[in-house]
């Protein structure tokens, strides 16, 4: 072999690697700003559950405040349905 065909191999070689080496650093970057995505929606994600969670809270808290409402008319109801039936007869 010639020195320039080692020479024209070892070039070839080295540009091989240059390729593989930048096309990993592409892929690197391209992953990184995919996970730096993802990262991004996952704690607006969260932040919209913890809202969410918080507001469910409150509606359980309502609806117990409505059936106690509710439960009083009903008593408040039954007394003057009484009160009614008992002055008819």
């Amino acid at each position: 072999m010639e020195i320039g065909s080692i020479l024209a191999l070892v070039i070839s070689g080295c540009v091989f690697l240059y390729s593989i080496f930048r096309d990993n650093t592409k892929d690197t970057n391209d992953l990184l700003s995919r996970v730096s995505n993802i990262e991004t929606k996952q704690a607006v994600q969260e932040s919209s559950i913890e809202r969410i969670e918080s507001d469910q809270d409150q509606m359980r808290d309502s609806l117990r405040k409505l059936e106690n409402q509710i439960h009083d008319l009903d008593v408040k109801i039954e007394k003057i349905i009484t009160i009614l039936e008992r002055s008819d007869k």
